[in-house]
This record gives C-alpha cells, sequence and structure tokens, in this order.
C-alpha cells in the first residue's frame, strides 16, 4: 500500500502517541468510502487490538464463521457509531455460545443465521430463534437479528421457488414469522434487502463458503457489518433528529436569487419532477418524527419564497423546523439549528450539493453526518437512504409527534422573549405534569431514551429493556416516567427516573430528561415525587451519582442544587461524583409544573 493508505497513516498516528487522533482520521477515511472491503476489515482488526476497553460490548454469533464480519462491523461502529468492542463467537455454535454468557458479560448480542443445507420451514425457524432470543434476554443484553435469505432460488428455479411453497416463499414467510415475533427494543436486518442493494451475485461467494464456512463477498460483509452498525445504532442512540437542507440545486434546480421564486426548477421537467419527489421523501421523513431545517447561502427573503410563493412546492414553511439563510459559513449556520432547536449537533445530517460546503461542514463539525450528494436529483432519496442516518428499530407515539412538538417550542421561545421575568414566563406556560410507571406500554419510549439521551442524564447508562424489567424487579425499587404538556401543546413522556435499595439507602441508577424540557423546573416536580417515595420507604440517605461525560455537564450541579451533598467519587465510576442526603431533611422542590 502507498503511504497514503488510511490504515497505515492511523497506525504511525497511534505510534507516535496519537490514538485518539488516529481513530478519527480512520473514521473520517471510512466515512468518506476511501477504504475497499479488504481493508476495512484490516481497519476492524487493528481497531480491535487498538481500542481502549469502553463503549458497547457486542458479541456476533451465527450459522456462519464470523470472523470476518466481527471486526468489519467494529470499523463501521468507530466511524458511524455507536461506540464499541466488538468480538466473534464460534461457528455454528449460537446456544452453546449463549448459553456460556452471564447476565451482564455482553452489552449487545448480533445473531446472523445461514439456511444453506436444511429444509427452510417457518414454524421450525423461528422455533430455532426464540430459543436463542431467550438467551439473549436471559443476559439483559440487545438484540439484533439477521434475517434469513440464501444466494439463489434453489434447483426450482425463480418461477416455482416464489410460488407458495417454494424455497423464495418459504425464505420470506420465515423472515416475516420472525419480524413478528421479535422481542421489543430489537433490531431486524433484512438480509434479502440488503444483498438485493448490491446484488446477489456480487454480495456472496460460493468459493467462501466451501472454503472458511462464510458465504458472503468482501463486499457483502461490508456492506452487512455497516448495516448491522445501523441497527446497533438504531438501539442505542436513536436516528439522526434533524435534516438540513441546502436550497438551490438541492430542493429545486436553478438560483432562485437569479429566477424567482416562481422561475425556479419543479415539477415541469424530468429533473424538476425529482426535485419535488425529494421533497414528497423528506415530507414523508418528518411525518415519521425527524425534522427539516434549511441551511442555505440566499438572501433570506430570496430562500423563503419559493416556500411561499410556488404552488409547485411541497414542503412549505410549516414544514420547516429551523431556518438559517445568509452568507456566513454553514457550519455555523448548523451550531444555530442547533442550538435552536435545543439539540447537540451530532443530532443532525447534513444535505447540501455543493461539495465544498460539505467539506467545509466535515471539517468544522465532524459530529455531523455529512451526506454526499449525487449530481442527479433523481438519486437524492438514494443517497439519504444509503447514509443509514435514518434508521429506526421502532417508532413510538412520541416519534410521530415530534416535528409538532418543535413547532410548539418555537411558539414558546416567542413567547419567552416577551417577559423580563422567567418565573413569569413559566408560571405563563401552565405547566401540567404527570408521573407514571414504567410498564409494557411505556418500556419501549424509555427504552428509547435510555439510548439516546446525552445532555441531560446524570450517569449515561445505555439500559435494555430487560436490564431495565431486572432493575424494577427489585423489592423496593422505584420507577417513573415524567410526561408534560403545556398550553401550547403535549411534549409526551419526556423524563425517566429508575432508583434501587442499596442496603438502607435509596440509590437513584438513572435520571434523565429530553431536552425539549430542559430549565422548566419539570426536574424539581419529578424529583418531589421520587423524595416522597424515598420518605416512605424510610431511607436512610438519598443517593445520587453524577458520571460527566463530554456531553452532559449542564446536570453536573444538579444534586447539589438539590440539596444532596458531595459524598466522594462513585465507587468503581472513574470521574463520577456521589452525593447523598437525609430524604427527611431535604427541603420541597420548587417547581411551577402542577401535577394532573
Amino acid at each position: 500500500m502507498t503511504e497514503l493508505d488510511p490504515l497505515k497513516v492511523a497506525r504511525q498516528r497511534a505510534a507516535a502517541g496519537e490514538l485518539d487522533a488516529a481513530v478519527a482520521g480512520l473514521a473520517a477515511q471510512l466515512r468518506a468510502g476511501a477504504l475497499p472491503p479488504l481493508r476495512v476489515e484490516a481497519a476492524g482488526r487493528w481497531l480491535q487490538r487498538a481500542l481502549p476497553e469502553g463503549g458497547l460490548r457486542v458479541r456476533v454469533l451465527g450459522e456462519l464463521t464470523t470472523g470476518w464480519l466481527a471486526p468489519m462491523l467494529q470499523a463501521w461502529c468507530a466511524a458511524e457509531g455507536p461506540s464499541a468492542r466488538v468480538r466473534d463467537g464460534g461457528f455454528d455454535v449460537v446456544m452453546q455460545e449463549l448459553m456460556a454468557l452471564s447476565p451482564g458479560d455482553v452489552d449487545a448480542v448480533v445473531l446472523v443465521p445461514w439456511c444453506a443445507g436444511r429444509d427452510v420451514q417457518p414454524e421450525a425457524e423461528l422455533a430455532r430463534w426464540q430459543a436463542a432470543w431467550d438467551q439473549v434476554r436471559r443476559v439483559g443484553a440487545r438484540l439484533v437479528m439477521v434475517g434469513l435469505d440464501l444466494p439463489g432460488p434453489g434447483p426450482d428455479g425463480a418461477l416455482l421457488s416464489a410460488r407458495p411453497g417454494g424455497l423464495r416463499h418459504r425464505l420470506r414467510a420465515a423472515n416475516a414469522a420472525l419480524q413478528a415475533a421479535l422481542p421489543p427494543g430489537a433490531a431486524f436486518i433484512d438480509l434479502d434487502a440488503v444483498a438485493g442493494e448490491l446484488g446477489r451475485a456480487a454480495f456472496y461467494d460460493a468459493r467462501r463458503w466451501y472454503w472458511t464456512k462464510q458465504p458472503l463477498s468482501e463486499a457483502g460483509a461490508a456492506r452487512l457489518a455497516r448495516h448491522l452498525a445501523a441497527g446497533l445504532r438504531a438501539l442505542v442512540q436513536g436516528p439522526r433528529k434533524v435534516l438540513v437542507l441546502d436550497c438551490d440545486h438541492t430542493l429545486w434546480g436553478g438560483v432562485v436569487g437569479e429566477l424567482g421564486p416562481l422561475g425556479v426548477q419543479l415539477g415541469e421537467s424530468a429533473d424538476g419532477e425529482a426535485f419535488r419527489a425529494f421533497q414528497r421523501w423528506c415530507l414523508g421523513l418528518r411525518q415519521r418524527g425527524i425534522l427539516l431545517a434549511v441551511a442555505t447561502k440566499n438572501e433570506p427573503a430570496d430562500a423563503r419564497g419559493p416556500f411561499e410563493q410556488n404552488p409547485a412546492m411541497v414542503l412549505q414553511m410549516e414544514h420547516i423546523a429551523a431556518f438559517e439563510a445568509g452568507w456566513g459559513p454553514k457550519s455555523e449556520a448548523l451550531r444555530r439549528i442547533a442550538a435552536r432547536l435545543n439539540l447537540g449537533v451530532d443530532a443532525l445530517a447534513f444535505f447540501d450539493d455543493n461539495p465544498a460546503e460539505r467539506e467545509q461542514v466535515r471539517q468544522a463539525l465532524p459530529e455531523v453526518a455529512v451526506i454526499d450528494v449525487p449530481a442527479d436529483p433523481s438519486d437524492y432519496v438514494r443517497a439519504i437512504e444509503d447514509s443509514l442516518a435514518f434508521e429506526a428499530a421502532a417508532l413510538t407515539a412520541e416519534d410521530a409527534a415530534r416535528a409538532a412538538q418543535y413547532q410548539a417550542e418555537a411558539a414558546r421561545q416567542d413567547l419567552a422573549a416577551r417577559f423580563d421575568s422567567l418565573d413569569d414566563y413559566l408560571q405563563s406556560l401552565e405547566m401540567v405534569g404527570e408521573l407514571g410507571p414504567i410498564d409494557a406500554a411505556s418500556l419501549p419510549r424509555v427504552a428509547q431514551l435510555l439510548g439516546k439521551t446525552n445532555q441531560w442524564n446524570l450517569t449515561t447508562r445505555r439500559h435494555s429493556e430487560a436490564q431495565v424489567e431486572a432493575l424494577l424487579a427489585v423489592p423496593g425499587a422505584y420507577g417513573r416516567t415524567l410526561s408534560l404538556r403545556d398550553r401550547f401543546g403535549d411534549h409526551g413522556l419526556v423524563g425517566v427516573i429508575l432508583a434501587v435499595p442499596d442496603g438502607e439507602d435509596l440509590r437513584v441508577d438513572t435520571w434523565l430528561m429530553s431536552c425539549r424540557v430542559i430549565a422548566r423546573t419539570a426536574e424539581h416536580f419529578a424529583f418531589a415525587d421520587l423524595l416522597a417515595f424515598a420518605r416512605a420507604q424510610g431511607a436512610r440517605r438519598l443517593v445520587g451519582d453524577y458520571l460527566p461525560t463530554r456531553k452532559n455537564p449542564q446536570v453536573a450541579g444538579l444534586y447539589a442544587d438539590l440539596g444532596l451533598e458531595p459524598a466522594g467519587p462513585t465507587p468503581g465510576e472513574p470521574g463520577g461524583q456521589r452525593f447523598t442526603a437525609d430524604p427527611a431533611a431535604l427541603p420541597a422542590p420548587r417547581t411551577f409544573v402542577r401535577p394532573a
């Protein structure tokens, strides 16, 4: 390889004591597609050796050899998240490996079936994998399940195989059964669809199966590994929350400042139809809870013109959660968008036809998912789909309502500007809070918040649904959700508190809240209920931990503000700070939220 080989450069930088920079540089090259599949595998093997302990502990188990797939998954986790340590298991010993695990040994398990050489029957496949799922649940791990597929239709050929009773028909029925029975909080990777993206002739390699019991080509393994990383990311972090769009040559053809709002290309040509189709796709994204924003280098009035005046526009201003038009760097516009929406910049995905603008954002904001935009607008939808930036394992009612919630947030911010006193503003919101149990109905949303909440999160513990249920099963445990509404609308379920007995004490294991309700005293409302529970249980002390991360410094002083005293470091948590207090001695929290 040449001296410019990204992996060689990373190794050299790591050898010089710059491991973090080496990993970041290699991750950037992976995201840019600079490494062919074999080098992706080599990069993953190096990362498995070089990365320090930490992150999601992932085990890849399969009915095929996973020794090539696991390092590729390691590489894509380093490139696109989540932070993980990936290890593989032995060939075709899935149940043996799972039964050897103890609770807490791993955080996530990836299961990869291979059904070549056996008679595929949907009922038998479901029973086989449900037994494996039970073991995953026993150890408290998250699950990523890969579906069934084969390189070809078998000896019956394409026509007969697709008919009822044929091989392809049985495979699809088995996949449907697996998806229907998949445990809550799990992700399903549709191998049939993933192989189809590349084409089965390129995705599979029969020689590798006979030589190594691994049937995927190098390109096929790399593609599947990237989808596996997206599945893990969906479980742990959720999708990117905002799609930030350019305007000229992105939402419409031409430059609006030159052509005017009615002169831009929309709908009267092949390209115009493609721009309208892209807008419809973006609107569909919004309807499932992804926010849309605009960052364009234009005069503000010009940029708004098509949204407000052109009848061919699918997207309207009411669909845009944040709008930035001006002549400064796009990275600064993205910072302002994130601040207005009260999100981190890592919640953003950026789509701009100008490669110079994309590179500027990559350099200034590496946390942003920058999507490469093809020259032909008819390929725009595929480009975003291929980015996997908006993959989600499941949708909750809060997801569907998110766009409307952020529109209401804009109205709240406008109201806040009219008050001189924060107390008067909070009083005017007429906030109503409701605390409820963590039950079967709320558990998916709880797990979603546990996986993706970073800023207002005191411990950032990424518990799975099974781990939450295990905590709640402890006698004397406390588990509550917080829902909030105000005069502008319903925020939905926005907070979670989990606390467990620790000797004579009650220790808060997890406390998090959605960024949408920060600084509105909702946390004081929730704490009042926790405090009442601790007193009723006769707890000697209430114990809370703050485990610092790069993203949660805003809650560093919360426990002190609530009256708890520093009590030294958190046992077993480097950098953690413990706080304690006698529940009976703590003052009543002051809140502007009233109970439902």
